[in-house]
């Protein structure tokens, strides 16, 4: 771990094995799978496609929430698109018409080995104390 503030670092091992299992498309969601399905949700598989040459799946979860002292409703829409190899959501639709909209991609996805000095401790850093 880095410090940039004060130009120190430190080291710690991680007592556990690494997953072996990525999630499932429906998992990597904010809500998993716990959104129930009801008459005021719904989900819908948007099949398979490719992002800068990564595939990934893609689901959305519609939410129609009733609105206090109406009739009317606010339909809020989510839009998740996981990717197996990367194990991540390489793309991500908010749309809830009472704060907007919010569109988060990746871009520029590289597979190559990353440079090792990106990982290297800079030479003007020093061990943090008590860590």
């Amino acid at each position: 771990m880095l410090n940039v503030l004060d130009k120190t670092f430190w080291t710690m091992t991680v007592n556990r094995p690494p997953a072996t299992v990525p999630p499932g498309p429906l998992d990597a969601t904010p809500a998993g799978n716990t959104l129930q399905q009801n008459e005021f949700t719904s989900k819908e598989d948007l099949g398979i496609k490719d992002f800068s040459g990564t595939s990934a799946h893609g689901v959305r979860s519609v939410q129609k929430l009733p609105v206090e002292g109406s009739s009317a409703t606010v339909t809020v829409t989510d839009e998740y698109w996981y990717s197996d190899d990367l194990r991540m959501n390489v793309m991500i639709k908010h749309n809830d018409p009472r704060t907007g909209s919010v569109n988060l991609t990746l871009v520029n996805i590289q597979r190559a080995e990353p440079d090792a000095s990106m990982f290297e401790i800079p030479q003007d850093y020093r061990r943090a104390e008590n860590r």
